[in-house]
């Protein structure tokens, strides 16, 4: 399977690489001088030389064999890391890459901090949607304004599972899309999917549009093949944590199809299903994993669940989420659930 995007140390040896990763900072530096309005901004690499000699860590993110963007970091002496530049491809702006890049950059990371332009609302807004935020304000000498963000996913939300289904804490957004359950039916499993919409970028309404029948097949091209589709979540956790819930979880919604578990088909039936923003190429955000274990754990103490499962386990070979990506060891300790 082609992979629509990968995100992997650079191979600095691969002489071809190198010399198309220093044009590509070279033409992004242009552009972000122009935007700052500040000819002094610092070359990261003037030359192959430079790039060669960086001790950094570079990461680079990869449509096919078309480099996209990089990402360059640093450790510090106590262990942080600090990212000293994210670079994008100018022809390829606002099409999700450096997101891509810093949520693989901040991977088993819990300090890390970087610095930005106070104008450069762009980046801002990148780092603030990856759970940056503001530390420190300071203007150089020549009067450029400058900010200090650090990283700090969202904590765990407080929850609390109500006698009618719903989850106090949780965003509720009552989907149609659901029914009751079978008699003698009770939430055993617990199965994680993932979800983009469109795909592989997060933070739009296309999610929430689509479990309510609501999705405009004339908005995006990828939407005139699903817009017909009845399907739901029990719930759904964004990139930042934010949980969403769309059926009680007293009854049946549409998200696990054709499926089966210890031999047991139909697993709407007796199952609980959990969406995480994402999809099968990259990692998920902290801030969703802290989410995930606290949803886990009020969900455990208000029904008989007892194992956790992936939608690629219950219909293997038709499904592949989440993916090889999703933590299960993570998820599984927070959860108090078997597989």
């Amino acid at each position: 399977m082609e992979l629509p995007f990968e995100v992997t140390e650079l191979a600095r040896g691969d002489a071809a690489l190198a010399r198309r990763a220093l044009r590509l900072q070279l033409d992004a530096h242009r552009l972000e001088v122009e935007w700052l309005n500040y000819p002094a901004l610092p070359v990261m690499w003037p030359d192959l030389a430079a790039l060669h000699s960086c001790r950094d860590r570079i990461l680079a993110a990869f449509e096919g064999n078309e480099l996209r963007g990089l990402l360059v970091t640093s450790r510090g002496s106590d262990g942080g890391m600090h990212i000293e530049r994210t670079v994008v491809d100018p022809a390829h702006l606002q099409q999700g890459w450096g997101y891509r890049l810093l949520n693989r950059a901040l991977q088993g990371e819990d300090r890390v901090s970087v610095d930005t332009a106070e104008v450069n609302q762009a980046a801002i807004a990148l780092y603030h949607k990856a759970g940056f935020v503001l530390e420190q304000r300071w203007n150089t000498t020549d009067g450029l304004a400058l900010w200090r963000l650090v990283y700090r996913p969202s904590a765990a939300p407080a929850l609390a599972l109500g006698a009618d289904g719903w989850m106090q804490g949780a965003q509720q957004l009552p989907s149609p899309n659901c029914d009751e359950r079978s008699p003698g039916c009770a939430p055993e499993l617990l199965v994680i999917h993932n979800i983009s919409l469109p795909p592989y970028r997060y933070g739009g309404a296309g999610v929430e549009q689509l479990f309510s029948n609501r999705l405009d097949p004339d908005e995006h091209p990828y939407y005139q093949g699903v817009h017909q589709l009845r399907v739901s979540s029990h719930f759904f956790i964004r990139r930042d944590g934010h949980l969403l819930q769309f059926v009680p979880v007293g009854k049946r919604a549409w998200h696990a199809g054709v499926s089966s578990w210890r031999g047991r088909e139909k697993c709407n039936d007796f199952s609980i299903g959990v969406e995480m923003e994402g999809c099968d190429f990259e990692p998920f955000s902290e801030a969703q994993y802290r989410t995930l274990a606290a949803l886990s754990r009020e969900l455990r103490r208000g029904l008989p669940l007892s194992a956790i499962a992936g939608h690629e386990h219950i219909a293997p070979g038709r499904k592949t989420d989440p993916g090889p990506w999703f933590d299960w060891r993570r998820a599984q300790d927070d959860s108090g659930l078997g597989f």
